[in-house]
C-alpha cells in the first residue's frame, strides 16, 4: 500500500517536476564541458542535481532579489532540488524536503499558491523581500528546519 500511495505522490508532483527537464542534460553530463556538469543523487525518493550552472542560476538576479542578497542555495522543482553543491545541498536538505512535502500536499497548483503567498506577504509587508521571508511556505520550511536542528542539538542540561 505505501508504494501504490508514493506512486500517487509522484503522480501529483509531476507536473510540477516536469519543469525541472531542462536540468537533465546537465545531469547526465551531456553536451556540457566537465567544469559544468552536474552531480546528481537519489536522496529519500528526490532528486537532488548540483552543478556550476546551478550555481549561477541560483545566483542570478531574480533569486538575488527574492532572497534580498546572495541568491539561494537550493530551490526545490516538485520532487527535484537543485544546489549551487554538495555542501549547500547537505545544509538545505531539510528545508527542501519541506518544500517538497508541501508539493506533495499542493500537487500541480503549488507553484501558483506559493507565488500568491509571496505577493500576499510582499504587499502586506510593503516590502519585495517579504515575498520570501514571510513567504507562509519559507515561514514553514524553516521551522521544519528549526525543530530538526533542535533534535539533534544536545541540551545543555540532560536530565538526570
Amino acid at each position: 500500500m505505501e508504494r501504490i500511495w508514493t506512486a500517487l505522490k509522484v503522480l501529483w508532483v509531476l507536473p510540477v517536476s516536469v519543469f525541472a527537464l531542462p536540468l537533465l542534460p546537465l545531469a547526465l553530463a551531456w553536451p556540457l564541458p566537465r567544469a559544468w556538469r552536474a552531480r546528481w543523487s537519489i536522496n529519500e525518493r528526490v532528486l537532488e542535481i548540483e552543478s556550476p550552472a546551478i550555481s549561477w542560476f541560483l545566483r542570478g538576479p531574480w533569486f538575488r532579489a527574492l532572497s534580498g542578497g546572495s541568491g539561494f542555495a537550493a530551490a526545490t522543482i516538485g520532487h527535484v532540488i537543485v544546489g549551487r553543491d554538495h555542501h549547500c545541498l547537505a545544509s538545505c536538505r531539510v528545508h527542501e524536503h519541506a518544500h517538497v512535502r508541501q508539493c506533495e500536499r499542493w500537487g500541480p497548483l503549488f507553484p501558483l499558491a506559493y507565488i500568491v503567498a509571496g505577493v500576499g506577504a510582499a504587499i502586506k509587508a510593503r516590502s519585495w523581500a517579504a515575498y520570501y521571508w514571510d513567504n507562509p511556505f519559507e515561514v514553514e520550511a524553516r521551522n521544519v528546519e528549526q525543530q530538526a536542528a533542535a533534535t539533534l542539538t544536545p541540551q545543555a542540561n540532560p536530565p538526570s
